[in-house]
């Protein structure tokens, strides 16, 4: 079984970033910040699989907004 995380867990770690919910299409949830591409993460059961909250802790460490991990 895959590893999990809440969507409020996933949510909180966006909006910490400048990240804001723009809208909920279908079963994903998209993420805006100015300036940036969007990020679609796909929420079941309000779970969210753990490697794309790795995949968006990468892209901060990438621009040095957090420390690895």
């Amino acid at each position: 079984m895959k590893e999990q995380v809440s969507f409020e867990e996933v949510l909180e770690l966006f909006e910490s970033h400048g990240w804001k919910l723009q809208k909920i299409y279908e079963s994903y949830r998209v993420f805006v910040k100015q300036g940036e591409l969007p990020w679609l993460i796909p929420v079941h059961d309000k779970k969210v699989d753990a490697e794309y909250v790795k995949k968006f802790k990468e892209f901060l460490e990438d621009r040095g907004e957090i420390q690895g991990t």
